[in-house]
């Protein structure tokens, strides 16, 4: 459902984002057995959604001393979480997943702190209020790689609910300053720069459109079908018709939040 990740250093494997279940993490980890013999010896979630990080059961199964990384926010909240998460995994698979715990991450880590694991320096940014208030997004410095979580998600509307527009444009910019050449997102393929660009302006142009109709006296309702007009470029992207909606109600909320 999102994007692993698996990273080889001297010492073993690094693991972003092991997934949304039980299952989900047992499969990252016969992936990565057909690739290398070295145990798994940190893992790193990139925010809340369960997702993400439910896949941290199948890892800490298998090596119970794993170091497992994530925002302090994020860390915060997923005694809470991590029950819904699961039951909304099994919901969306007629209980598929069942068996899955939610197992926490146990080691915080901060924006710009890097840690060297295996002879490799993976660099932390957090920007703020994104796709949620705890994202992470992973640089594998000599790899010239980040890993975005959802702050970026190729060519699709996805799910705003915990975050922020110009928040997610921040968090973009942020990515895009890094000397990375190779860019994953939390859903969808993996590109350069213009993955991060195009997201950045699709979440840019459907803010300030928002606000211009906004100060105009529209209300989300009768500023759909202008809004959607100026998003032309991205009308294609999936879920897009499904989706914008919500998105233009959600940016509306924080637009008049903003106002005050």
């Amino acid at each position: 459902m999102n994007n692993p990740g698996i990273v080889l250093t001297k010492k073993g494997v690094v693991v972003i984002d092991p997934g949304s279940s039980l299952q989900s993490g047992e499969m990252v980890l016969k992936k990565v057995a057909t690739i290398t013999k070295d145990p798994v010896i940190a893992v790193f979630n990139t925010h809340i959604h369960g997702d993400h990080w439910l896949g941290n059961d199948a890892i800490f199964r298998a090596y119970p001393k794993v170091v497992i990384y994530a925002h302090p926010k994020m860390m915060a909240k997923t005694t809470e979480a991590g029950p819904f998460w699961v039951g909304f995994m099994n919901q969306l698979t007629d209980n598929a997943v069942r068996g899955t715990k939610p197992v926490p991450p146990n080691l915080g880590i901060e924006n710009d702190e890097t840690l060297t694991l295996g002879g490799l320096h993976f660099k932390a940014y957090h920007s703020g209020h994104a796709h949620t208030d705890g994202d992470l997004m992973v640089e594998v410095v000599e790899e010239k790689v980040i890993f975005l979580g959802d702050n970026v998600i190729d060519r699709a509307v996805r799910r705003m609910d915990d975050g922020s527009f110009p928040g997610s444009v921040k968090a973009c910019d942020l990515a895009l300053s890094t000397k990375a050449e190779h860019f994953v997102p939390g859903h969808g393929n993996t590109n350069g720069r213009a993955l991060v660009t195009s997201y950045r302006d699709f979440l840019n142009t459907l803010y300030q459109s928002v606000k211009k109709y906004q100060a105009k006296g529209l209300t989300d309702f009768e500023m759909k079908d202008k809004v959607v007009a100026d998003l032309k470029p991205y009308q294609q992207w999936l879920n897009f018709n499904s989706e914008i909606g919500k998105f233009i109600s959600l940016a509306y909320l924080e637009a008049e939040r903003e106002s005050f």
